[in-house]
């Protein structure tokens, strides 16, 4: 029986970071993990899909290059390709988290893992013997009760990333990131997409109007999204699907040839079910420095039930660390304040800190506002992708940045900037005395910042 300083259930974003941080602090761990490390994320999540979505864009813009100059004939897109690319990137990242994870120490046990007490990991026939234990079982696909759905062999993102010929027709159940990111990788390489979801508009939790602007260039792509749709019924016959749906209290039906769940995920449980873990309808239940309620057992990642806590690999990276670091004795906490969230569609869409009515709610009257559109941004245009806008909250007579939502073109890479001055508790005017260089994209942050102190340059206001 091997005994370590920390043991780790799961080798997915908060798993292996877990291990890589409490190796290169030289404690003694042992991770548990039965298929690949990297989890999700890695194998068949963010890393796949964006993989997958930057091939569909470089053909879209191909067969969309006249106003470039470009003129191609006879473009096809080779979809068993593209998947063979995403492969080969899928395994690259693997193998060298393996090699990460043998340089610090790291003893990697390829098995199912079982929680058995608040020391013991069961790994197959084996018993991790540890100090802490760390849980990191991850999420998986959320399943709504809709009748029908099962026998009707919906794909999830595993069985959609694994294609290697595309639907004709496809129908996303779900307008959230997974079913807009995929959505846009189909359509893209020409499928004809319609998206369904439930609520009032897609990816609930952002900005109003930056989604508005994502849906209307979408739906210029060809994808049609319908909101306020419920789900009733998905029917299949031989190779056709027909879905459902209640539409303002009438029943529409929609017609693909593959059905694709994109309605999001839930906490997986899998492995530490009898452990006697607290939990609530999210997921396992931890405090600020991610401790359960059985001492010596911790939790990251999606699989704890905060609802502060997206399901996001980045945020399961800082809480590796933090959990890590409280139990090696080191003082650390969580905060969720300033936390960027990306939808990679194309447009991008990203967003950190408070939506306009958040922030309204938190300040009162202090709260304002300013934008800056991409139609005004060199770069923006000379990309050919001026569809986007930058959209700065402020509160206080200081005008502190306490939001930034942004659409456009790598909204990706432009959110990190607005994420660090957030982080930094900094004000536009912080943002305004910063040289930007151009042309770029970033100096939308710029201009919306000028903007916000009523002194906008490439802007009418």
């Amino acid at each position: 029986m091997a005994t370590y300083d920390i043991a780790i259930l799961g080798g997915g974003p908060g798993g292996y970071v877990a291990a890589l941080h409490a190796g290169v602090k030289g404690a003694k761990v042992a991770l548990v993990e039965r298929d690949r490390v990297g989890g999700i994320c890695v194998t068949v999540g963010c890393i796949p899909s964006k993989t997958l979505l930057d091939s569909s864009h470089a053909y879209w813009l191909t067969t969309h290059g006249e106003d470039y100059g470009i003129h191609v004939e006879g473009a096809r897109f080779d979809l068993a390709k593209a998947v063979a690319r995403k492969d080969r990137i899928v395994a690259q990242l693997v193998a060298g988290t393996e090699m990460l994870l043998k340089g610090r120490k790291v003893d990697l046990i390829k098995a199912e893992g079982t929680l058995v007490s608040p020391t013991q990991i069961r790994a197959g026939s084996e018993t991790v013997e540890a100090k802490a234990v760390i849980v990191a079982t991850g999420s998986k696909v959320g399943v709504p009760p809709i009748k029908g759905l099962a026998d009707a062999k919906p794909l999830d993102n595993v069985g959609a990333l694994a294609l290697t010929e595309a639907p004709k027709r496809l129908v996303v159940i779900g307008a959230g990131a997974i079913g807009l990111e995929l959505g846009t990788f189909f359509a893209e390489i020409g499928s004809e997409v319609t998206i369904l979801e439930m609520l009032p508009q897609p990816i609930a939790y952002a900005e109003a109007d930056v989604v508005r602007v994502l849906v209307r260039t979408l739906e210029q792509r060809g994808i049609k999204v319908r909101t306020s749709a419920k789900v009733t019924e998905v029917q299949r016959k031989g190779s056709a699907v027909t879905v459902t749906a209640e539409i303002d209290g009438k029943q529409e039906t929609f017609e693909g040839d593959q059905v694709l769940l994109g309605a999001g995920r839930v906490a997986n449980l899998s492995g530490v079910e009898q452990a006697g873990l607290a939990t609530n309808r999210l997921g396992i239940t931890v405090d600020e420095r991610m401790r359960t309620n059985v001492p010596g057992v911790w939790a990251i990642g999606d699989c704890i039930g905060d609802p502060r806590s997206p399901k996001l690999a980045h945020v399961a990276f800082t809480q590796a660390e933090v959990a890590v670091d409280t139990i090696l004795g080191e003082d650390a906490v969580m905060d969720y304040d300033v936390v960027p969230n990306v939808v990679y569609t194309h447009p991008e869409v990203a967003q950190v800190g408070l939506t306009e009515a958040q922030a309204k709610e938190k300040y009162g009257a202090d709260v304002k506002v300013a934008r800056f559109n991409f139609r005004a941004s060199a770069r923006a245009l000379a990309l050919g992708e001026s569809e986007g806008q930058t959209k700065i909250v402020t509160a206080g007579k200081d005008q502190r940045i306490v939001g930034v939502h942004i659409v456009g073109p790598q909204a990706s890479e432009l959110i990190a900037e607005a994420t660090l001055a957030m982080r930094l508790e900094a004000t536009v005017e912080d943002v305004a005395a910063t040289i930007h260089a151009h042309p770029t994209l970033a100096e939308t942050f710029r201009e919306a910042s000028l903007s916000a102190l009523g002194r906008p340059v490439h802007s009418a206001r």
